[in-house]
């Protein structure tokens, strides 16, 4: 419930502090005195888009501020809690804005941006009349809406939907153990089965690629290496080279080896060395009568690449990649050997898509006749809001999403709407006027006890082109909303005052230098002379006093039969 505002330098008003109660709040006035400034406080709190032309002409700055009643509002404080604002029974929401287009926004005293408090207000208040409040133009909106005139009946069908919803979940939770859906299966092992051929024909084993690298580099060096074998063959075995040396070192040793063990162990010992050298002689021989195969050069080179890139596609060395095709191979096996099982579970998911279908169709048919039932309620309870030709229906259509699986089933809902004979019903929010919508939604509020939302709802424009027995009925019907929730309505009609539980005055003063409006709370006779004034008579008049007290008379006995 909205317990006050207060207006700080918006438009006409320079302070202003309203207090509301609960029930029926009529705001009246002569035309011009300001009432829309009152509303258009209200949505600036709200949260709805300011303007700099809002400010006070002189001043520098506005701002404005709301007290809501929440204790009995769960779901509030619920809000409150997931954007962070601690939890109570009373929340002020205080936004300001200055000449320099910026602003801020206050909720409970902590910062807050537009949409946070958008989340917030949007649970506590509906305004009719301003566009950006227009909560029944938005499809989704209708389908809750249409719901919510359904009631128990609704909710059981969406409780067993919901139950079906979580039994395809769990078995879809099993599946993707197994791979996920048939296609996402069936994908998978095709990837699996080529990936383990891809890494078997390719032969890996550990250590290959370092020996083929090793090959590369010798190839790559040949000449060096050739160059390098043909001088050090000529050192050893050239003229003078070292194999003559030595040849020449053990003739000389071995003539005096007889002579002393130290002589034939040196001899033996250049013997030994000579031997060596034979056997280096002969691998540099060897060697150096390699020729250069370009075919295994080129072999080895597409080896390396192949390697290189099944390392880097499967993000390790050699050893990773052969892990990789065990694990592979295992993840085929399991997948492949789990057809019986996933058989199973298909058939029960299968089941269940059956059972919720059933079930969707239900719902469907549930809402129909909701829809038929509130159309004829409507059009009869806006003839007697003066438009006598409108039309209302709901228009269906099913969505066609393959596997649909959501608590609203497949419908996708239109609110049709025509305001005068002869023009054909078109989608609500394309065609209804700001007045035509008040009245459209204080008609929903009529008809239903189901319809749950917002506590407090603002009308604007509500009675525009009624008067007489039409207005009477606006304001049955407004008190008959107002005995569970609170209704703050401008209005220009002496029924609709004459039913309020709070009357409060908007009156403009003028002077030399400025102009100002101001909001009074009425006493019961000034409340009975402004039902005089809205009825055209003179407030001196004892006869139109007497008229004015039988009309609040005839309100209050209704009032107190609701």
């Amino acid at each position: 419930m909205l317990k006050s505002l207060k207006i700080h330098n918006i438009a006409l008003i320079t302070d202003s502090e309203i207090n509301f109660s609960e029930g029926l709040n009529v705001l009246s006035g002569e035309t011009g005195s300001g009432k829309s400034v009152i509303l258009d406080s209200i949505n600036f709190v709200l949260g709805q888009k300011a303007d700099k032309s809002m400010i006070r002409h002189g001043q520098s700055e506005c701002w404005a501020s709301c007290v809501f009643d929440i204790s009995n509002l769960p779901q509030v404080k619920l809000a409150l809690s997931e954007i962070g604002v601690e939890e109570d029974d009373e929340i002020i929401i205080k936004r300001a804005f200055n000449e320099n287009g910026k602003g801020t926004i206050k909720l409970n005293g902590e910062t807050v941006t537009a949409s946070m408090v958008k989340k917030i207000t949007g649970l506590l208040v509906d305004v009719h009349g301003q566009s950006d409040h227009f909560i029944l133009l938005k499809e989704s909106a209708q389908l809750d809406m249409l719901d919510q005139l359904g009631g128990e009946k609704i909710s059981l069908i969406k409780g067993k939907i919901s139950e079906i919803i979580n039994e395809i979940k769990a078995v879809n939770s099993k599946l993707s153990l197994f791979g996920g859906s048939d296609q996402e299966r069936l994908n998978r092992i095709d990837y699996l089965t080529y990936s383990i051929n891809e890494i078997v024909n390719a032969n890996l084993y550990v250590g290959e690629d370092e020996e083929l690298n090793e090959k590369r580099k010798k190839l790559q060096n040949i000449e060096k290496i050739f160059s390098s074998l043909g001088a050090t063959y000529d050192i050893l075995n050239g003229e003078n080279g070292v194999a003559d040396m030595l040849s020449a070192s053990y003739r000389q040793l071995d003539s005096i080896s007889g002579l002393g063990d130290d002589y034939s162990r040196l001899c033996e010992n250049i013997e030994n060395i000579l031997s060596q050298l034979q056997e280096i002689n002969s691998e540099i021989s060897n060697n150096l009568e390699e020729e250069f195969d370009e075919a295994e050069a080129d072999r080895i080179e597409s080896r390396i690449e192949e390697i290189s890139r099944l390392k880097l596609k499967y993000n390790g060395n050699v050893e990773h990649v052969l892990s990789q095709l065990k694990e592979m191979e295992a993840e085929l096996e399991l997948i492949s050997s789990s057809a019986k099982q996933i058989e199973i579970l298909q058939a029960d998911k299968n089941k269940f898509l059956t059972l919720l279908n059933k079930e969707y169709n239900h719902l469907s048919n549930e809402r129909k006749a909701i829809g038929d039932k509130l159309s004829k309620n409507l059009e009869e309870r806006l003839r007697l809001l003066a438009m006598k030709n409108a039309k209302f229906s709901v228009e269906f259509e099913k969505i066609s999403e393959s596997e649909l699986i959501s608590i609203n089933g497949f419908d996708k809902i239109t609110f049709m709407f025509s305001a005068n004979a002869g023009e054909p019903l078109k989608p609500l929010s394309k065609v209804i006027s700001g007045g035509e919508l008040s009245r459209l939604m204080l008609a929903i509020k009529c008809v239903s006890e189901n319809v749950k939302g917002a506590q407090t709802f603002v009308f604007d424009e509500i009675d525009s082109g009624i008067s007489g027995v039409t207005a009477m009925v606006v304001g049955e019907n407004f008190a008959k909303i107002a005995v569970k929730n609170q209704i703050i309505a401008i209005s220009h009609l002496p029924q609709i005052v004459a039913m309020s539980d709070s009357s409060l005055l908007i009156k403009k003063t003028e002077n030399d230098s400025s102009t100002q409006t101001e909001v009074f709370p009425m006493s019961e006779r000034e409340k009975l002379l402004e039902v005089v004034r809205l009825i055209g008579g003179d407030d001196s008049s004892l006869s139109a006093q007497n008229h004015a007290k039988e009309l609040i008379e005839k309100c209050n006995k209704y009032k107190n039969s609701l």
